[in-house]
């Protein structure tokens, strides 16, 4: 029988009582409740179904009651993915206890700061530790280049599409990964069923969507917001003369009325350059006056006024947005793309920020190449998920921290692992 160590037991109970301590401030805050939370509770359209369904078993099992089980299933599962993310990255890098300490606080900090996870209810309470999980297995996969992880990545990837569509982006970044573990074992025809299944996902996700629509609301659709998002950059910086692309009789009428309603509120990107405020900012400031309020809710009223039922405006609108898009921005396309690379630095913090990740990133292919190391693993995994999120977040919608705070822990993370290494090499050569 082995001796117990007393030093990592006293580790463990250091690492598990600021688990501990976070889920009584969890606890301690109670339910929050935030405009979306309401809708999830109520299964509205337009809401990924897994949080809408995670919420109904509550509901259906405690009644009035079902908060105080929300809160803690949700903090649990949190400390899950975050204890299998910090146990992965101990293991692969043997990270001093100081450092995998620190790596732990910081994951946990969005449980009871800005973000408020543990308590929230919203969807980002389990897309969070579901996210951590993949990172984990991904870089798990890439480091033993072994493909059977795809497996369990793809299930927890149809999981976390359905809770928050974002995450299509990570695909991109997977099938570059899978890729390159395939080139180099120089297996394609024995593998290549492992691309098959990650360029299946989408097709997977979007039926699971559609059949759930059909049976909750009757109606065999996928979300109907994706274009109502995506057209809110095309209508903020268009011209009044760009009612002349459409001939559609729906389509002039709908460009004429999102224009006008922009207009009149000084909403529209000509207005604001002419008084010297970034085009950007104010965009992002008031997208939900732009979006929310009159893309959206002035589109409903134009159908309601057709005589539609409320999901079949959102379906007609959702439709009608899509045809609209490609001729917005084609004709306004330099400005488009203007606002859009604004966007996409913003997601990173800043300009200097963003040159930031992709010199990482950049550092990791480079070295990668002359050396099989696990950090540079680490760093392009990290860098590639964190690019195609931002820059899916960036064309669609606004980059608000709620949709990019999955990351906050790459730079420390990297600089701990980084500093780890130096440490170790220095007792190598010293010894």
């Amino acid at each position: 029988m082995k001796p117990i160590n007393k030093r990592f037991l006293f580790t463990d109970m250091i690492y598990i009582s600021i688990y501990a301590i976070i889920g009584v401030l969890v606890m301690a805050k109670g339910p929050i409740y935030l405009p979306d939370s309401y809708t999830f509770v109520d299964m509205a359209f337009n809401h990924s179904p897994a949080y809408c369904i995670f919420l109904k078993i509550f509901t259906s099992t405690f009644g009035a009651y079902f908060e105080l089980p929300v809160v803690i299933t949700q903090y649990l599962i949190i400390a899950f993915g975050i204890h299998f993310f910090v146990k992965t990255l101990k293991r692969l890098f043997h990270i001093h206890k100081v450092g995998i300490l620190i790596i732990q606080l910081i994951c946990l900090a969005p449980c009871v700061y800005v973000h408020n996870l543990g308590s929230a209810i919203l969807s980002e309470a389990l897309t969070y530790p579901i996210f951590l999980v993949i990172f984990a297995l991904t870089l798990r996969m890439f480091v033993e280049e072994n493909l059977k992880y795809l497996y369990k990545i793809s299930i927890l990837l149809f999981v976390l599409i359905l809770t928050r569509g974002q995450f299509l982006a990570l695909i991109a970044a997977l099938i570059l990964i899978v890729s390159y573990i395939i080139f180099k074992k120089k297996s394609f025809v024995n593998q290549f069923y492992f691309l098959a299944i990650l360029i299946v996902i989408p097709i997977l996700t979007s039926f699971t969507e559609r059949v759930y629509n059909k049976i909750v609301f009757g109606h065999f659709e996928n979300n109907a917001m994706n274009y109502v998002h995506f057209i809110a950059s095309p209508f903020y910086i268009a011209n009044e003369s760009d009612i002349n692309l459409f001939t559609n009789n729906d389509e002039k009428v709908y460009f004429n009325l999102i224009y006008s309603s922009l207009k009149e509120a000084k909403l529209t990107r000509n207005q604001n350059i002419s008084i010297g405020q970034d085009d950007y900012l104010f965009y992002q400031y008031n997208f939900p006056e732009i979006c929310n309020r009159r893309i959206y809710d002035l589109g409903l009223d134009y159908y309601e006024a057709k005589g539609l039922n409320f999901i079949e405006q959102n379906i007609a609108l959702n439709t009608l947005c899509s045809k609209m898009i490609g001729p917005l921005i084609k004709q306004n396309f330099m400005t488009w793309l203007k606002v859009f690379s604004k966007n996409l630095t913003n997601s990173f913090g800043s300009s200097k920020q963003m040159l930031f990740f992709f010199v990482l990133l950049f550092y990791g292919l480079f070295n990668l190449i002359k050396s099989n190391k696990n950090i540079y693993k680490f760093i392009i995994i990290a860098t590639l998920f964190m690019l195609a999120n931002n820059t899916l977040i960036a064309l669609v919608i606004h980059s608000i921290k709620r949709y990019i705070f999955y990351f906050d822990w790459v730079i420390f993370a990297t600089f701990i692992i980084l500093l780890n290494e130096i440490f170790k090499n220095q007792k190598l050569s010293e010894s």
